[in-house]
């Protein structure tokens, strides 16, 4: 998740030390969470100073915003490039569902601070924060449906569909059980909870016999 995106037309210094920023502000939030973290805090942090903090973010704030909107694309956007490489090999459809927790897991377990900042310290930020919150939770609300309505349409036999309200009810609790992990300081054993997590969307999306 260290590989955060940059506006393109960013020069690669700049690029740099924007990333720099925002892993700084995530390291400083698992070390003293987001409220008690500064803009001084930050500067220090990333090796660079107020002045350039404030040059690529208004406050702290859009610097935490920002932070979380592209560790949860990267997330995404691994867990889709997984399916789809799952799907092209023709795996088994539960299998299909372990590789889109295993890609999930994988990219919160690399990077610590950033899933902390992602599943905890967004928590604390006030009400934007929330508001990206809840979008990025509709969003892989909105993956697991495609998943599901695709893995329906191939396996009508094994698999069911499922309305929304139930994969918003499966979202929120494999979202509980990573941050349980992450809160008790154990996100690089997150890939100890992929049984767990791929046997709730197999039970979600399997037909009663």
């Amino acid at each position: 998740m260290s590989a955060l995106v940059v506006p393109e037309d960013m020069t690669e210094d700049d690029a740099a030390r924007r990333v720099r920023i925002l892993l700084a502000l995530a390291g400083c939030m698992a070390e003293k969470g987001y409220r008690a973290t500064t803009i001084s805090d930050i500067a220090r942090a990333g090796r660079v100073s107020k002045t350039v903090v404030y040059a690529h973010f208004r406050d702290k704030e859009h610097c935490l915003l920002e932070l979380y909107t592209h560790a949860s694309d990267k997330v995404l956007a691994a867990v889709r490039d997984a399916q789809g490489a799952a799907a092209a090999a023709g795996l088994p459809w539960r299998e299909r569902l372990r590789s889109a927790v295993q890609a999930y897991v994988e990219l919160l377990a690399a990077n610590p601070a950033v899933a902390w900042a992602a599943l905890v310290e967004v928590q604390a930020a006030g009400r934007p924060a929330l508001t990206l919150r809840r979008r990025v939770i509709d969003r892989y609300v909105e993956l697991l449906c495609d998943v599901a309505a695709d893995l329906a349409g191939r396996h009508p036999d094994q698999v069911r569909p499922v309305d929304r309200a139930l994969v918003l009810a499966a979202v929120g609790g494999l979202n509980e059980l990573m941050l349980a992990r992450v809160e008790r300081g154990e996100v690089t054993a997150l890939a100890d909870d992929t049984d767990v997590a791929t046997e709730v969307l197999v039970r979600l999306l399997g037909r009663r016999c």
